[in-house]
């Protein structure tokens, strides 16, 4: 009996580096770039959808190395700060108190929604999420109408000041189109998480029912 639970043993640990090895193939930067940059080209491998893998490569961020909720927690706390300081150049160059105001209220609106992609990411909870979504869209769209026009208007003038403003506002662009791609990552994750705990808890249900039924076998046609 003793040298069953070791052999069992053995072969629990031989699964688990197995399984270890499978994982650390499978999340590299090769496939990373296929699933994400020519998912046109390669096709995706084909996954059990009740098998829900905490660290699968769908779920991680920069390249495969860190999963999406650590990420996004970080870049949230960036996003903010570079905000913050956004506001304090604005009120230092403002010429109005419409400026202010409006900066004002983009700031406190995205603060909102930054402690709500928080909240939702740590109790996992995708609604939480949407409003994010929301306003990440409509800022990128903002975003892009500006630095068009901007950009028509200083087309033909040889100004060092406005190519850099554009540069950044590139940069800005770019950021919040990453950070979109990263809060759908991490909506996919919430899902999916919530899917395999149904799963689970619908499986310890009919269980209990199981383990209920062989004590007593005359309840079976209760739950027939």
């Amino acid at each position: 009996m003793v040298g069953f639970r070791e052999n069992e043993d053995v072969v629990e640990e031989e699964d688990d580096e197995e399984f270890e090895r499978w994982k650390r193939e499978k999340m590299t930067l090769r496939n990373y770039a296929k699933l994400y940059f020519c998912c046109c080209i390669f096709d995706r491998e084909k996954e059990n959808p009740i098998c829900f893998d905490e660290n699968n490569i769908r779920y991680r961020a920069i390249f495969g190395i860190f999963h999406v909720q650590h990420v996004l927690l970080v870049l949230t706390i960036l996003k903010t700060i570079m905000l913050f300081v956004f506001l304090i150049l604005q009120f230092s160059k403002a010429e109005n108190g419409l400026e202010v105001l409006t900066s004002c209220f983009a700031f406190f609106t995205v603060c909102i929604t930054n402690i709500l992609l928080t909240i939702g990411i740590r109790l996992k909870r995708y609604i939480f999420l949407i409003p994010y979504f929301t306003v990440c869209v409509l800022c990128i769209f903002v975003l892009i109408l500006h630095l068009f026009v901007t950009f028509l208007g200083t087309i033909n003038a040889k100004n060092q000041s406005s190519v850099y403003d554009h540069l950044i506002l590139l940069f800005v662009i770019f950021f919040e189109i990453y950070m979109l791609t990263i809060v759908w990552r991490a909506f996919v994750y919430i899902c999916d998480y919530n899917m395999q705990r149904q799963i689970e808890k619908v499986g310890r249900k009919k269980s209990m029912v199981r383990a209920f039924i062989q004590l007593d076998p005359t309840k079976k046609a209760e739950f027939v």
